[in-house]
């Protein structure tokens, strides 16, 4: 029999591991515990969960409207965009006046430009000539971009109220369209170039209208 020298008490040397050095079975377990304890701490740091580096949070980019802008140099595609555009808004504000129940257009609405060659170059030609010297007036009064805008396209949609005066509410954000499509050639080449980019939105903008003065007009002939 020995006697433990961590707590006192009798033990047998034949029941204790070998490493045992005068201490019973408890007490050298209990420090093995320890022990084991004490390495295992700097492991569970090492190995401590790190947040990956696609968990991070990436800030949220507002939408522009030069998101809207065609990512190309081309003229012409930059002109079909812009009119799908223009067509698209038109019909969109005229659904909410048919919803709101506007007056329908009288007959002289439709028979006021039934020639093809006023509808698809005529117009366009005269009209794009008018906005372009409104902006370029608003521009000299160093307006702001949007005073430029606006005003040269609420100057050439009152052109449109006879002889029905919804139809220069409708036309406006077409007008705007134009307008702001004009500022942003304007900006990047000269004004000439500007002015036939503008003219070529309105005359595939009026391909529509166009059609539906001619399928009236052959309709009420």
């Amino acid at each position: 029999m020995a006697i433990c020298k961590t707590c006192g008490t009798k033990y047998s040397k034949w029941t204790t591991p070998v490493s045992a050095k005068e201490v019973c079975a408890t007490c050298f377990e209990a420090e093995l515990s320890k022990e084991r304890n004490a390495h295992a701490e700097p492991q569970e740091n090492v190995l401590a969960p790190i947040s990956p580096v696609t968990d991070v949070e990436r800030p949220i980019t507002p939408i522009r409207l030069s998101s809207f802008i065609p990512r190309t140099r081309s003229r012409v595609v930059f002109a079909l965009v812009m009119a799908c555009y223009s067509v698209t808004l038109v019909s969109f504000v005229s659904a909410w006046a048919y919803v709101a129940h506007v007056r329908s257009p009288p007959r002289a609405f439709y028979l006021r430009g039934t020639h093809v060659i006023s509808l698809l170059i005529i117009a366009p030609l005269i009209e794009s000539l008018i906005l372009v010297g409104v902006f370029e007036l608003v521009r000299r009064a160093r307006a702001p971009a949007i005073a430029q805008v606006f005003i040269a396209a609420l100057f050439i949609s009152e052109m449109h109220v006879w002889p029905w005066w919804p139809h220069a509410v409708i036309v406006l954000p077409g007008f705007c369209i134009q307008a702001a499509s004009y500022l942003y050639w304007r900006e990047r080449a000269p004004w000439k170039d500007a002015f036939w980019v503008l003219v070529s939105i309105h005359a595939l903008s009026n391909v529509v209208p166009a059609l539906n003065s001619i399928g009236y007009a052959i309709r009420h002939a």
